[in-house]
């Protein structure tokens, strides 16, 4: 086999994986947006077939061999193949190590664990939830040790959703969180409750909460004919490649809020994943750098950009053309302010910026003591609720707002929560480094989002996976990552 032969498998094998990937991407999609309810067990079969194939059609002797072989000429193909092959010498080892129907059932687990979540959730009963959360649990302690029986299994996790990053890297980041925000926390939460933000919770009709995400997804200037949006019980994002890209939002009548801020957070990484270059596409490398990146660019656009003075003051006659009655006495001034006021709050995709890093921080701590064997699955609405009264000093009136909150878990995504905090802390280092450039304030004024959306592209979208993500950061901002920027920024805002 000559260099361009393998180059040619190689092309041909990804195409395959591809085809796979958005063929089970549509049905997650579709099971998460439109789908009948008792339509799961048969989703849950054709996702477990699926990723049969798909382990089959990769992980053999065959692909092996031919991934060695590029990896050996690598100084012979291009940056694309070359680092898409390294991409997938690592998915190959991490996926080998994983018997074939163990996988296939973890697969079926997944779907089968997140429709009962759904179930559990909207009724308020963990007990159904919790057997499939000691299942995925279970297999995934298993299958941490299957790929590296001397490595904690939390540090597995936490490589998959960030690579590189360890329980200390987090540690150390959330300790620099703890000495320089949490104390501006305890300050500016009390010296804000006279904020007003009554008119946030007034009725919202969803019908015209549909019309005012239309206008902000025309704001953010996401290419229609290359993305589409849904409604789901939790928000979500997935780019099935730059082309088809698709996300979710949610609406409730007496939270204007959380539509408004799920969509622009939504919409950060539909912009990511629109964005990334066109000699990308089916070469295994057209996603985010790493989940931190694409948080970095959800939280960008959802806070740097949304939560700004000059944003609020742009939709806020936008909002007041929608709703009339329920804005006919709120100024721009009050509309920032309340999107802006810190609070001891019980859900995270609703808390404000200033406090929404102690939500991440409960979630991480759990994590670590669940995987380090220090608490059990059946323990964990209790540790829920002792850690929200201590971090927040507010106690969820029942599991809904508590433990069950959150999607990840029953997809089994543990090590994922992390990488919110770490990407809010990236997009204030970017920020920084964009105002340095330009007065982006100024164009966010003028709703004009196209010149931030190209210096983001530049600097972060047009990558995709073709640099790692540490380089990435290095390449935009001209140093590593600093969490100081982070702590800089929000000092600065909220110490007003």
């Amino acid at each position: 086999m000559n260099l361009e032969e393998a180059k040619s498998k190689y092309k041909q094998l990804i195409g395959k994986q591809n085809a796979f990937g958005q063929a089970m991407a549509m049905l997650h999609f579709d099971g998460a947006t439109g789908a009948p309810p008792n339509s799961f067990e048969g989703r849950g079969n054709s996702l477990s077939f699926l990723s049969g194939e798909v382990y089959k059609a990769f992980i053999n002797k065959e692909t092996d061999e031919l991934i060695n072989f590029l990896l050996d000429n690598k100084d012979d193909l291009d940056d694309i193949t070359k680092r898409s092959a390294e991409e997938a010498r690592e998915e190959f080892d991490r996926t080998s190590k994983i018997p074939m129907e163990e996988f296939m059932e973890f697969m079926k687990l997944r779907n089968d664990a997140n429709h009962v979540w759904e179930t559990a959730k909207l009724e308020n009963n963990f007990p159904v939830f919790l057997p499939y959360l000691e299942k995925l649990i279970a297999t995934l302690r298993r299958f941490a040790n299957y790929r590296d029986p001397d490595k904690k299994p939390y540090n597995v996790f936490l490589d998959d959703f960030e690579k590189g990053y360890t329980m200390d890297d987090y540690d150390k980041f959330f300790s620099v969180l703890k000495e320089r925000v949490v104390p501006l926390i305890h300050d500016a939460v009390p010296k804000s409750k006279d904020i007003r933000n009554d008119f946030m919770k007034l009725k919202y009709p969803v019908d015209k909460q549909k019309i005012l995400t239309e206008r902000i997804i025309d704001i953010m200037k996401l290419n229609r004919d290359c993305f589409a949006w849904a409604e789901s019980a939790h928000p979500f994002t997935m780019g099935i490649n730059k082309k088809d890209v698709r996300f979710t939002t949610h609406f409730y009548e007496d939270n204007i809020a959380s539509a408004l801020y799920s969509t622009i957070h939504e919409g950060g990484h539909a912009t990511y994943e629109l964005n990334t270059a066109d000699e990308l596409m089916y070469t295994g490398l057209d996603g985010g750098g790493s989940l931190g990146l694409h948080e970095s660019q959800s939280r960008f656009y959802e806070n740097n950009i949304g939560r700004s003075r000059e944003f609020t003051s742009l939709i806020h006659p936008i909002i007041k053309e929608i709703f009339p009655e329920q804005f006919s006495d709120v100024s721009p001034e009050d509309f920032y302010n309340a999107v802006n006021k810190p609070e001891a709050s019980l859900i995270r995709v609703e808390a404000d910026e200033l406090t929404y890093s102690l939500h991440i921080m409960v979630r991480y701590e759990i994590e670590r003591m669940l995987f380090n064997g220090d608490i059990e699955a059946s323990d964990l609405p209790r540790i829920w609720n002792e850690k929200y009264q201590e971090y927040l000093g507010v106690t969820p009136p029942d599991d809904s707002k508590g433990v069950l909150q959150d999607v990840h878990w029953s997809q089994g995504m543990f090590g994922y929560f992390p990488t919110y905090a770490l990407g809010s802390a990236i997009s204030a280092q970017l920020t920084f480094h964009m105002e340095k450039e330009f007065d982006y304030k100024a164009d966010v004024a003028k709703g004009d989002l196209s010149r931030i959306n190209a210096w983001m592209t530049d600097k972060i979208h047009k990558h995709g996976e073709l640099l790692k993500p540490k380089e990435i950061i290095n390449y935009a901002c001209g140093e590593d990552f600093d969490p100081n920027y982070y702590c800089d920024y929000l000092i600065k805002k909220y110490s007003r």
